[in-house]
């Protein structure tokens, strides 16, 4: 009976040391499972990172960045727009010679289209036109004119042709033109031109007269006889 009370406490105590050593190295070896999967700094960081930022926080952040980043856009637009409107601007303002070729070339084109305008009045507005253009611009102008002007608008530049102190080249275009021109047309011209024999035209005016036979030489009236006493 000593025997087997013996064993059997031997037993009890070796249960309870095999169940108080269980517990522990469960502990241990769920503490070494941790320590295993223990994230390195930077996962922390980023995870910690992550963690923080909300997505709504983030959202609002991306919206005030496209706002400031249109409104810069929007800034710079007026400038744009200002120097762009400053360049129409300048380019459509003309200086006082551009402006008279303008005026001439309108004037043309209406001279052109008006068929029932007396002869005279539109004479005296062509003039008036072409004095205003500058000295470099006239020969264009004329020749304009006359690349344009038919027969029956051609008495417009008579103005122009019969003002001696005009520029001398351009009285010879469009004395030269004339002589193109139809003989019901130019020999009156001619004839109007040997008026003035210091015109520049005139001797040339006078010398196809005199070839054509339409040159009016007059002789002198003679003398009145001298009362005797």
């Amino acid at each position: 009976m000593l025997i087997i009370g013996l064993l059997m406490l031997a037993g009890v105590f070796l249960f309870m040391t095999m169940r108080s050593s269980k517990p522990v190295a469960q502990e241990a070896k769920r503490e070494v499972s941790l320590e295993g999967k223990k994230p390195s700094a930077p996962e922390r960081t980023v995870a910690k990172t992550a963690r923080t930022k909300d997505p709504a926080r983030v959202k609002a952040s991306s919206k005030a960045s496209s706002k400031t980043e249109v409104s810069e856009v929007e800034a710079e637009r007026p400038a744009i727009a200002t120097k762009g409107t400053t360049q129409t601007v300048t380019a459509e303002v003309k200086t006082p010679r551009e402006k008279a070729v303008a005026a001439w070339e309108t004037l043309v084109d209406q001279v052109i289209e008006q068929k029932n305008v007396p002869v005279e009045e539109q004479a005296k507005r062509v003039k008036e036109a072409f004095d205003k253009l500058d000295k470099e611009d006239q020969m264009d102008g004329i020749h304009r004119s006359l690349n344009l002007f038919p027969d029956e608008q051609f008495p417009s530049l008579y103005a122009i042709l019969y003002d001696k102190t005009e520029n001398p080249e351009v009285l010879d275009a469009i004395f030269s033109d004339a002589l193109n021109r139809p003989e019901e047309l130019k020999n009156p011209l001619m004839k109007e031109l040997v008026k003035d024999k210091e015109h520049p035209c005139f001797f040339e005016s006078a010398r196809i007269l005199d070839v054509i036979g339409e040159l009016d030489a007059k002789p002198a009236p003679a003398p009145a006889p001298t009362p005797t006493p």
